[in-house]
């Protein structure tokens, strides 16, 4: 951490947080995710301190859906979603200040599977308020500071996202090959069939390592994406993770709940669709991060999302075309950083 950027948080924690001024503080970096934005524990000594600790998000502009933190912290408010206190936002120099929720995250508890489906379950209920927002009743001038809706072309971009960043990277398939499945009818008419639903508001990003625990409780994080589309495609985020393989029993199990708080709306057929959309662009992430950013974390992901996605494909019927685009190339990962595995 460059230590000017660690006297200024300092100086800057002690004006905003009440009661911290002349406090000695500590700053560690949290090392998490791949996103153009940085965050810090600032954490006060004397134990009178409250909070005692906060987060401090530091972020650029670069991104457009970073600025869409704060509406979206506005509008999940509205819906007493589980979210961190902001305590203080320094606009102009884009950090702000938000409630420390601890360290722990879903993905903590993927091998302790009587805990893990009990915080599933919280989850899911803090999806279905997400999913219940009513959009049209969101006031016009923060309606319009969050992102614009899963559509056809956002649909598209995420296509060939994968294609661009996972499959010129990985895939066996050769380029022309590649080309004719990208631009062929199965994925236009995947992209055009979701578009045509109708939407409601969604995270976006909702996977355990975007849910924290506190107080055995779910409150999600990295929600700046928060838009209109399909319900299943959070859904599937979180029920086809590739950061938690979970049984498949319990991912129907899971399903079934969510059905239960929201009277039945998740598609079985729309789910498929979802998970195959968001694995494509989960894959392409990891290509960009792991590969194309040497942040060689995110390559030991490709693996189970390649075998999640395969058995999705499997169970569904659809996209055939895509199957062979998703072998790998010999000697792909090891060449990208990562040791191949048996």
């Amino acid at each position: 951490m460059d230590p000017s950027e660690a006297d200024i948080i300092i100086e800057e924690s002690r004006r905003r947080m009440a009661g911290w001024a002349g406090a000695a503080l500590d700053v560690s970096p949290i090392i998490k995710g791949g996103s153009d934005r940085w965050y810090y524990r600032v954490t006060a000594h004397e134990a009178a301190r409250v909070p005692a600790s906060v987060i401090v998000m530091v972020y650029t502009d670069k991104r457009a859906d970073n600025l869409s933190f704060f509406p979206a912290t506005e509008a999940l408010a509205l819906c007493a979603v589980r979210t961190p206190l902001l305590y203080s936002h320094d606009a102009a120099n884009m950090r702000a200040w938000l409630e420390d929720l601890g360290g722990e995250d879903l993905w903590h508890a993927r091998h302790d599977a009587t805990r893990r489906v009990r915080l599933y379950q919280s989850t899911l209920r803090e999806a279905a308020k997400v999913h219940g927002l009513c959009w049209a009743e969101l006031p016009p001038g923060l309606r319009a500071q969050l992102q614009p809706p899963f559509d056809e072309a956002l649909y598209e971009w995420e296509q060939q996202y994968f294609f661009t960043e996972w499959a010129a990277r990985f895939s066996a398939l050769d380029e022309a090959a590649r080309a004719a499945v990208q631009h062929g009818p199965e994925l236009a008419a995947l992209r055009a069939e979701l578009a045509a639903l109708p939407r409601a508001p969604v995270h976006r990003d909702f996977q355990s390592q975007n849910v924290l625990i506190r107080d055995g409780e779910a409150w999600l994080i990295d929600y700046q994406g928060l838009r209109e589309g399909r319900p299943e495609y959070d859904l599937a985020s979180l029920l086809y993770d590739p950061y938690v393989c979970l049984p498949a029993e319990e991912r129907a199990a899971l399903r079934e709940y969510y059905d239960q708080l929201r009277g039945g709306v998740c598609e079985e057929r729309v789910l498929a669709m979802c998970a195959c959309q968001r694995l494509m662009q989960a894959l392409g992430a990891y290509g960009k991060l792991g590969a194309g950013d040497g942040k060689k974390a995110f390559l030991l992901h490709i693996r189970p999302a390649l075998e999640i996605l395969r058995g999705v494909l499997a169970e569904s019927g659809l996209l055939p075309s895509l199957l062979p685009v998703l072998e790998l190339r010999d000697g792909a990962l090891s060449d990208a950083g990562l040791p191949e595995l048996a």
